[in-house]
């Protein structure tokens, strides 16, 4: 009898070690059809690797009809934005594949599971939100009576089907929570149930934004450092850092004792993936200061490098960084610029999801991608003082389109707050060389970022 065990492959590990040789890079046909093909492998590795996660981090499932996308779009901008982690099947529409056992760990492993009832979904015969209440309800038999785990919730005025959930009860015995009544009132009775995690974003009151350096930790947490003083000499940085709060200091003695870990650093117009080397403090009667020095990992540079075009939806690679800066920029989404992609096969849009996002950066474990813009997070722990917010977003700004391989050298930037809604964006960059022989090509937008949905 056969059985077929599932191995891991830790494809970021793989590619740090074998990193392509430039003058190997071949262009055509044939050279295509193998990089597709390599790509796939990616995402099905990326499918096992979402299956980990899904796995090791605290989440709560979101199940919905996909009629119903924008409402559950706010929804989860409502859990994410007070810290509870949520994961929304958008691939669900390629049955027999990893990305279904990804979706079957996640409820399986899920703190909470959500099931948005509509008008809607009571209308089909047949949906995926049915598989998924199956596996749901699977999990509920099994829980404590005392846990609350499966939770029901109204998007509009519907009825909640009477499917069976053992004991003699059914989903209609369970209690639900409305939300197309009392939007606010129900989202806060989900914060009640939801653990929350930790911000991304720390705000520090005490921040003066006018000289600060950019850290973004392994674990996705972002620092912003005052400095008194900072040498960039080729690869070797050394910063004199005057940090504000206790969380600073504790993250600076973190980068002591695990100086193997690989951080993003921005400052000013430029940013680099680095190493700490040494983290000392110095203190006097006056005041305590940190002497930081870093090493610029340029693992990931060889990257920029590569020749071939990517004929998909005949885009090739500036379009799709173009993309990627107005997803950083403007928090546009991949059915927002790309209509047509409803004509297209789903791996051809799983293909270009993964481009806009930027592969660049997942070889590394702190995976700085572009999900979606880091502006608008930013904007809620810092929007009674637009002056810092303004300072800070160009900066965390300049941190995403530099390491996602978006622009090689920043031209304009140049960020304004119209309201408390939108913020104003120009933009103008350069991207990489690709051929010796061709002007580097050239990145220039401008749009309005919203703050809030």
């Amino acid at each position: 009898m056969n059985t077929t065990k599932e191995v891991e492959f830790d494809y970021e590990t793989y590619t740090r070690e074998n990193a392509p040789d430039p003058s190997q890079i071949r262009s055509g046909p044939e050279v295509h059809k193998r990089r597709r093909e390599a790509f796939k492998a990616r995402l099905i590795n990326h499918a096992n690797m979402e299956k980990k996660r899904a796995r090791e981090m605290r989440h709560g499932f979101i199940s919905y009809c996909h009629q119903n996308k924008s409402q559950v779009d706010l929804l989860c901008h409502a859990l994410t934005s007070n810290g509870v982690n949520v994961w929304v099947d958008r691939n669900n529409s390629i049955p027999e594949t990893p990305w279904k056992q990804a979706i079957q760990q996640a409820i399986n492993h899920g703190d909470f599971f959500i099931a948005c009832f509509t008008k809607e979904y009571n209308s089909h015969e047949k949906t995926y939100m049915s598989e998924e209440l199956k596996i749901a309800i699977e999990n509920l038999q099994q829980k404590p009576h005392d846990k609350t785990w499966f939770i029901p919730v109204k998007l509009n005025d519907c009825d909640i089907p009477d499917i069976d959930i053992g004991e003699g009860d059914t989903l209609k015995d369970l209690e639900y929570i409305n939300l197309y009544e009392n939007w606010e009132t129900g989202i806060q009775k989900i914060l009640n149930i939801f653990p929350l995690r930790s911000p991304d974003i720390i705000d520090d009151p005490n921040l003066n934004e006018n000289d600060c350096i950019l850290f973004r930790s392994v674990n996705g947490q972002y620092y912003f450092i005052p400095f008194q003083e900072i040498r960039w000499d080729s690869e070797d940085i050394t910063l004199t850092l005057s940090p504000t709060s206790s969380k600073q200091s504790s993250f600076l003695c973190s980068m002591r004792k695990d100086r193997y870990d690989i951080l993003s650093f921005a400052y000013q117009e430029d940013a680099a993936w680095v190493k700490p080397l040494d983290v000392a403090q110095l203190s006097t009667e006056d005041k305590t200061v940190w002497e930081v020095i870093l090493k610029e990992d340029t693992t990931g540079k060889i990257y920029k490098n590569r020749s071939e075009k990517i004929n998909l939806e005949e885009l090739n690679l500036e379009q799709i960084a173009c993309m990627r800066a107005k997803r950083l920029l403007l928090n546009e989404k991949i059915d927002n610029v790309t209509p047509c992609l409803s004509q297209t096969s789903v791996f051809d849009q799983m293909l270009l999801e993964f481009q806009i996002r930027g592969e660049l950066s997942s070889q590394y474990g702190n995976r700085l991608q572009a999900l979606t813009s880091p502006i608008p997070e930013l904007y809620q722990h810092y929007k009674t003082r637009p002056e810092t917010f303004t300072k800070l977003a160009r900066l965390i700004s300049v941190l995403y389109l530099k390491l996602s391989n978006t622009v090689e050298d920043i031209l304009q930037l140049d960020l304004k707050l119209i309201n408390s809604t939108e913020l104003q964006v120009k933009f103008m960059g350069r991207r990489a060389c690709l051929n010796v022989n061709e002007e580097p090509a050239m990145i220039e937008f401008e749009g309005n970022c919203p703050l809030t949905k």
